[in-house]
This record gives C-alpha cells, sequence and structure tokens, in this order.
C-alpha cells in the first residue's frame, strides 16, 4: 500500500497543495503573533535581515513539505481501505 501511494501523482499533487496550504496559514499567524509583539520594522529586520531569510525560507519549505506528505499520505490511505 506505501509503495502505491508514494508513486501516485495524486498523492504528489496533494502534497504540494497540502504544503502551500499549511506555509501560507502558519507564516500569516506567526507574522501577525510577532508584529503584534514586536513592531513590522523589527520584525524584518529580525526575521529577514542579514542572510536570515534563507533560513526562514528553508525552514517554511521544508516544514510544508512534511506536513504536506504526511497529511496526504494519510488521507489517501484512508481512501484505499474505504474502497475494500
Amino acid at each position: 500500500m506505501f509503495k502505491t501511494i508514494i508513486t501516485s501523482k495524486k498523492y504528489w499533487l496533494s502534497v504540494g497543495l497540502l504544503g502551500i496550504a499549511f506555509v501560507i496559514v502558519y507564516s500569516v499567524i506567526v507574522h501577525f503573533r510577532d508584529v503584534a509583539r514586536l513592531g513590522f520594522g523589527t520584525f524584518i529586520t529580525e526575521t529577514l535581515g542579514e542572510g536570515r531569510w534563507k533560513r526562514y525560507l528553508l525552514s517554511r519549505i521544508v516544514g510544508g513539505l512534511l506536513y504536506g506528505a504526511v497529511m496526504a499520505y494519510f488521507f489517501e490511505m484512508r481512501k484505499q481501505k474505504l474502497k475494500k
């Protein structure tokens, strides 16, 4: 079952879409939490300044892909179990 799910094009499309949705929602929540506490200018300089934008972007991409992979796998596994 694992191999069939992982090789499915539908699975990887779901991974991408769920990952993008996670990155957007998570980033908006963290942004508003930090902006309320620090202020917009401080948020930009502390989060994105001095080359930290690379780590910020990489963490969002990796987190989104991991979240998308796990959630898409469970959704596809549940669909296949219901078909049987």
